[in-house]
């Protein structure tokens, strides 16, 4: 199975302002790396395209999806389109595309899930990951949300056993409120304690859909391997899904601001190796990852993983003037990135203690799930 890149040009040049936390280039730099790198031939690239407002109605609310196209129209919204929507406030601002963007990001996630309905594959789309949209409101910095809108394009196709892995620094929490309660949705989300939206905690089930692990800060590369094969593998394996759809958050790497997580990008690119070898329909989206230089270069290893790839030692000219070429106007930095950033793809390993907390909290999800799969 040849994996299949969905990507587009709208992420190069759009930004939700000059402040936000979104203002960084993602989507553009994974891709740019990933061509300088020789591993994106024209064959497995597809261009995304946009969602129309009908489609969105599958799970967005009509009235939320008006609003959002009238607010890329208008510039603006008014107080009780604020109110009711949550769009135009300092997280969800109204910026150039703000239908446009989360739109196309939709419309590829969209996509994805009818390329794998269809059959056998895997489709790479790391503009979707949007998990915290919710069906009428925008939230997070999300404004539509793509993981969801991909698993009911999964329904269409006549798939309905679906496992959704969520390894972002945030939880799931829109996600949550689409499949709460289905029994044929497998949810498993390892996030940061006590981290915005404060959801998702070891006691949550979502109605018996859902495994969430929230772990404390500083989680090294070797916890993350004991979740990944004491609790994440086997679940998913016993779950038997007809297709795996996982979200691949950037933002759990020590370097984002976003979270006091400790990993190195090995820690995500592993995780996507072992639930890719339990699935022959895979779906791996992007997500959070607030450094410029850290996200590119981790979506661009995990489509080097999908591929089975060899990630060089160091990066050739090309690749390391793509790195060389960003910037991170406005962030408050104490020193400048590590040469590292610049000259190479995969992170020094950052291994540590498995901590008995952590144990403790994986023993609790592992008797659910004997309970929530069998």
């Amino acid at each position: 199975m040849t994996p299949l890149f969905i990507g587009a040009e709208i992420y190069r040049n759009s930004t939700y302002g000059g402040w936000h936390p979104l203002r960084i280039p993602r989507v553009s730099t994974a891709m740019d790396l990933s061509r300088a790198l020789g591993w994106l031939p024209r064959g497995q690239y597809r261009v995304s395209p946009r969602a129309k407002p009908a489609a969105l109605h599958i799970w967005h609310d009509p009235a939320y999806v008006a609003a959002l196209v009238q607010a890329e129209a208008d510039g603006t919204v008014s107080d009780a389109v604020r109110a009711r929507h949550n769009l135009g406030t300092p997280s969800n601002p109204v910026f150039g595309e703000v239908f446009r963007r989360p739109a196309t990001a939709a419309g590829g996630s969209m996509l994805a899930g009818a390329i794998l309905g269809a059959g056998p594959g895997v489709v790479y789309h790391p503009a979707g990951g949007t998990h915290h949209g919710l069906p009428d409101r925008a939230n997070g910095f999300c404004y539509l949300n793509d993981p969801v809108l991909a698993m009911l394009s999964l329904r269409q196709a006549g798939l309905r056993r679906i496992a959704y892995v969520d390894i972002d620094a945030h939880h799931c929490d829109g996600v949550a409120v689409a499949f709460r309660g289905d029994p044929d949705v497998l949810m498993i989300s390892v996030h940061e304690e006590k981290r915005w939206p404060f959801t998702g905690g070891l006691e949550e089930t979502e109605g018996g859909s859902a495994l969430n692990l929230p772990v404390p800060r500083g989680l090294n590369d070797a916890e993350m391997a004991f979740i990944r094969d004491a609790l994440i593998v086997p679940a998913v394996a016993a779950f038997a899904p007809e297709a795996i759809v996982l979200q691949c958050g950037a933002d759990a790497v020590e370097e984002d601001p976003l979270s006091r997580l400790a990993l190195s990008n090995n820690a995500h690119w592993a995780v996507v190796s072992a639930l890719g070898a339990l699935t022959d329909r895979y779906l791996v989206l992007g997500g959070g990852g607030y450094n410029p230089w850290t996200v590119g270069r981790l979506w661009a290893g995990v489509w080097a993983t999908l591929n089975a790839l060899e990630i060089p030692e160091r990066l050739p000219p090309e690749a390391e003037a793509v790195q060389r070429g960003l910037s991170w106007a406005g962030a408050k930095m104490t020193r400048m990135p590590e040469p590292a950033l610049f000259t190479t793809l995969r992170d020094a390993p950052r291994p540590g203690p498995v901590r008995d907390m952590l144990r403790a909290r994986v023993a609790v999800l592992q008797a659910r799930s004997a309970v929530l799969v069998g």
